[in-house]
């Protein structure tokens, strides 16, 4: 498991002047993550920046945000509790693909543990199926139980697949704030609910009921995703990638 956010503009003004982005990044890295940190940035002029490392502290993160709040457009935060793939700066999230698209999830997948390979993770293993298979990775991490963020360079959008995992979003004007959890006084203004299970950037977030989150029961969505592979990743059969 791991945990992780996504902001925009108006949600870093926010939360820094409520409880601070360091601490909202310090309450994650205590709950689930300690294992190595990362971060996206997407600025005004469509420029991206990634940073990761097992020894990344909060400090620096939020730093380098603070220091280019007036070109910033998305911020992505990840911080990895190690399940497949050691501790190390290259599984750090978030990963980068070959046409640019950047993903970080919280999860674990073992339904593609076999097609993991160079001690690799099993996001990064998804994303490089994605780009291999032209799959849209909006699309093409909606099956999955975990819950992902992520930049496609092709739409160049932001999305949050939440899937059958735990995200929740911070309903307030003008700020988009998504995270896997919320520091405590965050949640007395009763402001803080379930994320729907995907989300694009520019779409409306609708909530069906509007009630204050509360602790969910994980429920299971396996399926047989990759029935049929071999050793090169060049042939897939009798997969359900998408719905």
């Amino acid at each position: 498991m791991c945990r992780l956010a996504l902001f925009n503009k108006n949600g870093i003004n926010h939360i820094e002047n409520t409880t601070g982005i360091n601490n909202l990044f310090d309450h994650l890295e205590l709950s689930l993550g300690g294992h190595g940190n990362g971060y996206f940035m997407l600025f005004n002029d469509g420029k991206i920046r990634v940073k990761k490392g097992a020894k990344l502290t909060n400090e620096e993160i939020t730093e380098d945000i603070l220091k280019n709040y007036n070109n910033i457009k998305w911020v992505m935060y990840h911080t990895r509790l190690a399940s497949l793939g050691t501790i190390s700066n290259d599984n750090c999230h978030p990963f980068v693909g070959k046409n640019k698209d950047v993903l970080m999830m919280n999860g674990t997948e073992y339904n593609v543990k076999n097609f993991i390979k160079d001690n690799k993770t099993d996001t990064e293993t998804i994303l490089e199926m994605c780009n291999m298979l032209k799959i849209d990775i909006t699309q093409g991490t909606k099956n999955f139980n975990s819950v992902f963020l992520g930049y496609s360079y092709k739409n160049k959008k932001v999305f949050a697949n939440r899937n059958n995992g735990r995200l929740e979003f911070l309903k307030r004007d003008g700020c988009f704030i998504f995270a896997s959890e919320f520091l405590p006084e965050q949640y007395k203004n009763n402001n803080i609910y379930t994320v729907p299970e995907c989300w694009e950037e520019d779409q409306e977030i609708i909530f069906t009921k509007q009630k204050p989150i509360a602790p969910e029961k994980p429920k299971k969505k396996y399926k047989n995703y990759f029935s049929y592979y071999d050793n090169e990743y060049t042939e897939y059969k009798n997969y359900k990638f998408l719905k």
